[in-house]
């Protein structure tokens, strides 16, 4: 049997990572893709059987209720039985709007909760969600809840809402605190933890709040996005013990990209959730973790593949597509 499935943001790296997944697996023929996007022309839509363009919810003359009956109504017209999300800003409306979707349909949107939703996009939230947890975490503060003049630099002033590394700096003294304070909107102020060889991005997959898989790769970053990946079979048991009892507590539904370092103790703290795929999806699929693959299977057929994973590393880089 064949099944058609729904991608958003055939534009973005997330979007076109999940179309890869499936598209370069040996299970491409079971699949039939549905784009959805902003723009047409996208890479990635012609990757897919069609491209549906949503009305743009960012626009002030554009409601919810627009934007949600044109989603249903393609996921409805185009018999969708899954779809996954590649944009971050449709996270809070798709998880709001999950049940009726779900109700109104034959699909499953890969989406978790509201307040999951809101825990991973607010890095703040993110850290009292560990802290009441019991979890290992890096020491955070509001900057009207800190304490100037008691603090051991370096330390991290970053957005509490962000992503790719924007407005992220690394500040030694109170000066450079002050003025990275000033340019920040909306910041937060965190302890440093470890250093660029101790950073790992953790993918994970959770259904019905229970971990099925899990992969930690060491990571180098370039522009905010993770340039080069590595994954052996040697990482310390500690970063598994902690992303499993993350990903226990929280409740993902689908796929998430937890990001944490080790302290000088080898100690893992996590400094981001991303409740979602990520752009290192495809990435790990390479490596043998096909989560995107993993998920069809399980919500389609009940079935839970099991992956061979290889040791090594990816290179992202540039590539060209001909379009005829």
């Amino acid at each position: 049997m064949k099944y058609n499935i729904g991608i958003t943001g055939t534009g973005s790296l997330i979007g076109q990572a999940i179309i890869k997944s499936i598209i370069r697996s040996e299970y491409k023929e079971d699949y039939t893709l549905i784009g959805f996007d902003y723009f047409t022309n996208t890479v990635g839509s012609f990757w897919c059987k069609k491209n549906f363009i949503l009305p743009d919810i960012l626009k002030k003359d554009v409601t919810e209720g627009d934007w949600i009956s044109e989603v249903e109504r393609v996921i409805s017209s185009e018999d969708l039985r899954v779809l996954f999300v590649g944009v971050d800003f449709e996270l809070p409306l798709l998880a709001k709007y999950k049940e009726r979707i779900e109700a109104n349909t034959n699909c499953t949107v890969v989406v978790s909760s509201e307040e999951v939703i809101r825990i991973g996009n607010d890095k703040y939230l993110t850290y009292l969600f560990l802290k009441e947890n019991g979890l290992n975490c890096p020491v955070t503060y509001l900057p009207e809840e800190c304490d100037f003049n008691n603090l051991t630099f370096p330390l991290i002033v970053k957005p509490r809402v962000g992503a790719r590394s924007i407005g992220v700096y690394k500040v030694r003294s109170i000066e450079e605190l002050k003025d990275a304070l000033n340019k920040v909107n909306g910041p937060i102020i965190q302890e440093l933890v470890g250093d660029d060889s101790t950073e790992y991005t953790c993918g994970i997959i959770s259904m019905n709040g229970e971990l099925q898989r899990a992969i930690a790769l060491n990571r180098t970053l370039k522009d905010g996005n993770t340039f080069i990946s590595e994954f052996k079979d040697d990482y310390p048991d500690s970063i598994y013990d902690y992303i499993k009892a993350i990903a226990e507590k929280l409740g993902v539904f689908g796929s998430s990209n937890l990001q944490l370092r080790l302290d000088a103790n080898g100690v893992p703290k996590l400094f981001e959730i991303n409740p979602r795929h990520s752009g290192t999806t495809y990435m790990r699929s390479l490596f043998g973790y096909n989560e995107v693959i993993f998920i069809l299977k399980y919500l389609l057929e009940g079935k839970e593949i099991e992956f061979e994973l290889k040791k090594g590393k990816v290179i992202r880089h540039f590539e060209e597509t001909l379009v005829l």
